[in-house]
């Protein structure tokens, strides 16, 4: 993966830390985008993911991350969309409003990036 340039939503913990520190490992330059930064950098062997907050239902952030992946390496080889999730609740009891954003975040921002 050396010389090619990932970028990893979600990627400030859980299952998003783990692949972009595995493609740090095998060589890739990592853009890691989330909402809030990581309370570690995600580092290995040496190297350290570059981190951009967005939020990935946001298609202005989304061109933003693109933008600055492309200005700081000149490419994008592989795009790991991982952010996702739902606060738990039961659905007879949220509100339009909030499966609004879960079907934001876990359907549309995977088509918009």
């Amino acid at each position: 993966m050396t010389g090619r340039t990932v970028i990893v939503t979600g990627a400030t913990m859980g299952l998003g830390r783990v692949i972009a520190t595995r493609f740090l490992e095998h060589g890739a330059d990592v853009i890691a985008c989330a909402r809030r930064e990581p309370e570690e950098p995600i580092a290995a062997n040496k190297r350290e993911a570059a981190f951009m907050a967005a939020d990935v239902r946001d298609p202005d952030q989304i061109g933003a991350v693109v933008a600055e992946a492309v200005r700081l390496t000149g490419r994008i080889d592989v795009l790991v969309n991982n952010a996702g999730g739902a606060p738990p609740a039961e659905t007879a009891t949220v509100s339009p409003r909030f499966n609004e954003k879960v079907i934001a975040l876990n359907l549309v921002a995977p088509l918009t990036f």
